[in-house]
């Protein structure tokens, strides 16, 4: 009997077939089943040996050049929760890369906006988060954008507050946008981390500021609408 019938399953492969709803035996699955299920244990394995830890499977996409598409497989690490923290891995050149610096730097860069603007919110309901648009390939934060939920909608007291926020960022070239988005009451509450921006229809927003670093660099602090 050749080689190809005689490859022995892992214990993660035989669950990611049967997640996948395949048959767990190596001599039922295609030949391209076959490929997909080793080429998803390479790039698992070279996470873990990468990062010292267990990754799990989330999806995989496989690489489709009439429309595209580029070979992905979509993981998340043990203890992180899959619904916010999972990372894609890709092929490049002769090995693989990654998104983990991502995952690993959103609430280090979250911690640091916290402190860096928690006074200047003080006594207002809000919510804030981060959403990192530019990571190295080392792992540095090159860029990452800010959003801010207010319960509030008195201008008077918004603008001083959009003001403050502009001026404690101003020295951070890493800060490329934000969004500061004022309600009545109990819309923000109601936001969560995940998927943040979807938690609210456009029709409970009151007032919208906006700062992007290119405006700022024309000494346009903020916009609004």
């Amino acid at each position: 009997m050749g080689k190809i019938f005689k490859h022995k399953l892992t214990r993660r492969q035989k669950e990611i077939l049967e997640r996948t709803k395949l048959p767990n035996n190596w001599e039922e699955l295609s030949t391209y089943h076959r490929r997909i299920i080793k080429r998803i244990e390479k790039m698992i394995k070279y996470l873990e040996k990468k990062y010292g830890k267990k990754f799990y499977y989330k999806g995989y996409i496989p690489e489709n050049k009439l429309f595209f598409d580029k070979e992905s497989l979509l993981v998340y690490a043990e203890g992180d929760d899959p619904e916010v923290d999972c990372f894609a891995v890709e092929p490049k050149g002769l090995g693989f890369t990654d998104e983990y610096a991502w995952v690993i730097q959103t609430p280090i860069v979250q911690k640091e906006m916290e402190e860096k603007l928690a006074g200047i919110f003080e006594g207002q309901n809000y919510k804030m988060f981060v959403e990192l648009t530019g990571v190295s390939d080392e792992g540095e934060v090159k860029c990452f954008h800010i959003y801010i939920y207010l319960e509030n909608t008195d201008m008077s007291v918004t603008e001083q507050l959009i003001d403050k926020v502009i001026l404690a960022i101003t020295d951070d070239s890493r800060v490329h946008s934000i969004d500061m988005y004022c309600f009545g009451e109990s819309i923000v509450d109601k936001i969560t981390a995940k998927e943040h921006n979807r938690c609210f229809d456009l029709d409970d927003i009151v007032i919208h500021y906006m700062s992007h670093e290119k405006d700022r660099a024309k000494g346009i602090g903020w916009t609004k609408r």
